[in-house]
C-alpha cells in the first residue's frame, strides 16, 4: 500500500490523471474519420489507451472521498494517517484504503465505482465483502449507487458481518 497524503495531494493526483486521459481522448478525438475503418481504428485506439483509466481515475477519486467521509464523520482519529491503493493494485490481504492510528488499524475500507451489482459484479461483490470482514478496524464498503448499495446489505446481513455502507456522490 502508498501512503495517501493529504487529500489535496491526493486530488492533485486525480486531477492530473484525468487531464492526461482527457488529452489522449482529445487526441484520438481529432484524428480524421473518413471510412467506417478509419473510425473502427480510432475507435479501437481510444478503447486500449483509455479504458482502464476510466475505471481506476473514478476508483482512485472515490477512495479520496471514502477517507475525507471518515474523517468527516468522526469514524478515526483526525490524526489518521491513510494508506491506499489507488490502482487496485493491493494483494488480497489489503483493503483500497486504510488507516491506522497510534501503530493500529483503525478503519479498513473497499471502494467499488460499479453502478449495478449484476453478473460478475455481483460475485465480485460477494468475494470483497467476505476480504472486508476479515481485516482490522471499522469495516467500510463505499458505492456510488443505490442499487449497489442495497445489494451490499442483503450480501452483508446473509453473511453476518459487520460492515457499514455508505453511498458517497460523485
Amino acid at each position: 500500500m502508498e501512503q495517501l497524503g493529504t487529500f489535496q495531494e491526493a486530488h492533485q493526483k486525480v486531477l492530473a490523471d484525468i487531464q492526461r486521459v482527457l488529452g489522449t481522448v482529445n487526441r484520438l478525438s481529432s484524428l480524421p474519420c473518413n471510412t467506417p475503418e478509419t473510425g473502427i481504428g480510432i475507435l479501437d485506439s481510444l478503447r486500449k489507451e483509455t479504458y482502464e483509466d476510466l475505471n481506476q481515475i473514478q476508483h482512485e477519486h472515490l477512495i479520496v472521498r471514502a477517507a475525507e467521509w471518515l474523517l468527516a464523520e468522526r469514524k478515526c482519529p483526525p490524526q489518521t494517517q491513510w494508506f491506499w491503493n489507488p490502482r487496485q493494485t493491493g494483494d488480497s490481504s489489503e483493503p483500497d484504503l486504510r488507516g491506522s492510528h497510534a501503530g493500529a488499524v483503525v478503519v479498513s475500507a473497499e471502494i467499488t465505482t460499479s453502478q449495478k451489482p449484476v453478473g460478475t459484479i455481483d460475485s465480485r461483490m460477494q468475494k470483497t465483502l467476505a476480504k472486508l470482514a476479515e481485516m482490522q478496524g471499522a469495516k467500510f464498503y463505499f458505492v456510488r449507487t443505490q442499487q449497489m448499495k442495497q445489494r451490499a446489505y442483503t450480501k452483508i446481513a446473509k453473511g453476518g458481518w459487520r460492515i457499514e455502507v455508505v453511498q458517497l456522490a460523485v
